[in-house]
């Protein structure tokens, strides 16, 4: 697929490129970040450039993964990435640190979300977090995600594990409603 560019009443989510190479590295040293996905550690700038240089226009060509940079227009320094992972049926996403709290991820999902129900015919959207991961699970629930439960995640670590996580879904139906936060154990 020929990448697309999203908005959403402050964002614009658009594929990252080279140029964002710097703010995906200077985003990957977070330790939060670090702890909560699969990224390298340590995260070089290598890891970046292959990232944004290899992997994201690969994926897009080949249909498994859609990233996009979230940026508040298309000019701006990148604030994090969200992705629709076709082949898991799963949405991820990360946030650079200092742009967590203020509804960013939220609203980045949510665009994202619109994007899939309109251009593809899947039913259920996945949601996975490792456990503990509370801003990821946030975002899921104020996003419409519905708490599924706990389990293996189907992404592998670092160490070749599938570690234990939060579930969540997200079916056509309820698009546009969000679950009682007290229904997300984790949250209450």
């Amino acid at each position: 697929m020929r990448p697309v560019v999203l908005h959403t009443e402050r964002f614009v989510l658009s594929v990252p490129t080279r140029a964002d190479a710097r703010a995906v590295f200077a985003a990957c040293q977070d330790a939060e970040l670090q702890r909560y996905t699969t990224v390298p550690v340590p995260y070089s700038v290598d890891d970046a450039a292959s990232f944004v240089g290899e992997f994201v226009p690969q994926a897009w060509r080949n249909g498994t993964e859609y990233v996009f940079g979230i940026r508040p227009d298309l000019d701006a320094p990148l604030m994090g990435v969200v992705s629709w992972q076709r082949a898991r049926r799963a949405v991820g996403y990360w946030l650079g640190a200092e742009h967590r709290g203020h509804g960013v991820m939220t609203e980045a999902v949510r665009g994202l979300i619109d994007w899939i129900f309109t251009h593809d015919d899947f039913d259920v959207l996945h949601w996975e977090a490792y456990a503990g991961n509370v801003g990821s699970a946030i975002v899921a629930q104020r996003a419409g995600f519905r708490w599924s439960g706990e389990g293996l995640c189907s992404v592998v670590g670092r160490d070749g594990t599938h570690p234990w996580g939060w579930l969540g879904e997200l079916h056509r139906r309820d698009l546009g409603t969000v679950q009682p936060r007290e229904e997300w154990p984790v949250l209450a």
